[in-house]
């Protein structure tokens, strides 16, 4: 019986916090699928995060080299599709010309919306990933609309990200972020559009809240089935 040879799946290594989540995610979801003592294979190529983190969000023309040369490193491994753990960053990528395949977590979001036939969503971020036109225009183009949470509430959401990506967050903290979920969900989607984010709506097992982390690391173990 001939098998054919599955994809195999490389992750950019960023911030520290980001990549283990979604290395956790794989295993925990790879495991659950195949049981025994499956881990789910992969190529980790890690860059030094700060050569890029002060250039984000939008400083393009510096981030568009720097990505790049990154992603082809990534690449040279044999790695036929990746993920990449900053949802920030996809809006370099999508400005580059490249041939192989990111798992990319806007296509995965408006696919899975179309899917549970949801066109109005909710989306938790950073500040600028809630102010800027990049979600919104991908999800308008495909008839989902993207309402904003209070600026109050948004100010509170980045600084859950920030505590969260520094290891800061407190008790507190993420009591008021489930406050918050549960706030905004009785009437929409939630759509998680940061990985830090996803650490604690992860836990919520809140049926109302779309990661796009998750979708990420569920697509990568389908491609691998």
């Amino acid at each position: 019986m001939i098998t054919t040879k599955k994809g195999v799946l490389g992750i950019l290594g960023l911030g520290s916090r980001s990549t283990l989540f979604y290395l956790e995610q794989l295993n925990k979801t790879y495991h659950a699928v195949k049981g025994d003592y499956h881990t789910f294979p992969s190529i980790t190529y890690s860059i030094d995060f700060n050569t890029i983190n002060p250039f984000l969000p939008n400083q393009f023309e510096t981030l568009r080299p720097l990505v790049d040369k990154s992603l082809k490193a990534l690449f040279s491994h044999n790695i036929d599709h990746c993920i990449i753990p900053n949802i920030t960053l996809h809006e370099t990528t999508d400005q580059l010309l490249l041939t192989k395949t990111i798992l990319h977590p806007l296509a995965l979001s408006i696919k899975h919306l179309k899917l549970i036939n949801t066109s109005e969503v909710i989306v938790f971020g950073s500040l600028y990933t809630m102010s800027s036109t990049y979600i919104l225009n991908h999800f308008k183009s495909e008839k989902i609309t993207v309402v904003l949470p209070e600026k109050e509430d948004q100010i509170s959401i980045d600084n859950c990200r920030k505590k969260l990506y520094n290891y800061s967050e407190t008790e507190t903290d993420f009591i008021n972020y489930k406050k918050l979920i549960t706030k905004y969900s009785q009437n929409y989607v939630v759509v998680i559009a940061c990985t830090e984010l996803s650490l604690w709506s992860n836990q919520l097992g809140n049926s109302k809240v779309i990661d796009m982390a998750l979708l990420q690391v569920q697509e990568a173990i389908a491609l691998s089935l």
